[in-house]
């Protein structure tokens, strides 16, 4: 039987050129991109039945103010790296994926790692009911890769919320992200279930926005570093350990 790195591996090498340039230029105007058809049909909605049986099977609540973002909320279910990657299958091999990792770099135009950091490689979120929301905040290292499994109502808020080219100051950061979000517009997209998205997130300020209505949406969290974070002394893990203490506890 054909490995899954294979199957993904063909399955990328037949995206056209046009489409990779495509790629290229749509993240290069917001530092972010959403992406379709990355994965063959099957191995994708194995992926996505795997993260709602995880979902069922270990989730946890997570409710907290996270004071290194100024104080913004969090509120969600949500499964760690730990557990993943010992259930999982198809969400630890996308994550550990060569083929995945040479598409990003060419889409971005540097080179990308995977995140040095465990608890960070994948996490999964699931925002299901109202009020649910992944407040304003950077991430430590410089790339998220967002895949959606559960596409929330179009009218029902948990929306992508972003202000790309914004550096994290951690001091005084409350009255950072007020001085952003009154002087700059904020990009907002709906990303929709079997797509996913590749935003800097280290280099922009972005949430998803609350849930108005008992909807749901449920995404897999990849995380990829670059040669900036592996040379960032400031760099820190403060708020993966306040929301995810089973996860980072041994680190």
């Amino acid at each position: 039987m054909e490995s899954i790195e294979n199957r993904i591996s063909r399955h990328i090498s037949e995206f056209p050129e046009s489409l990779l340039n495509y790629f290229k230029s749509d993240y290069e105007h917001d530092l972010m991109v959403v992406i379709d058809n990355l994965l063959p049909l099957d191995i994708r909605q194995k992926m996505e039945d795997e993260a709602r049986q995880l979902l069922v099977r270990n989730s946890l609540r997570r409710e907290v103010i996270i004071k290194q973002s100024g104080s913004t909320p969090r509120a969600y279910d949500s499964v760690g790296q730990n557990v993943i990657r010992e259930e999982g299958k198809y969400i630890p091999a996308f994550f550990d994926s060569p083929s995945v990792l040479k598409l990003l770099s060419q889409i971005t135009g540097e080179t990308l790692y995977r995140v040095p950091y465990e608890p960070e490689e994948f996490i999964i979120n699931s925002q299901n009911k109202s009020g649910d929301t992944h407040g304003w905040h950077w991430d430590d290292y410089s790339y998220a890769l967002v895949w959606v499994i559960d596409e929330p109502d179009v009218l029902s808020g948990a929306r992508v919320e972003f202000i790309p080219r914004i550096p994290w100051k951690k001091q005084n950061t409350r009255e950072w992200i007020k001085k952003i979000l009154t002087d700059h517009p904020i990009i907002s997209r709906h990303v929709a279930q079997g797509q996913c998205y590749l935003l800097r997130a280290r280099d922009a300020l972005h949430r998803i926005s609350p849930l108005t209505q008992e909807s749901r949406r449920t995404v897999i969290v990849f995380t990829y570093a670059n040669d900036l974070d592996f040379n960032d002394a400031s760099l820190t893990h403060d708020s993966m350990e306040e929301i995810y203490p089973q996860d980072t506890a041994r680190y």
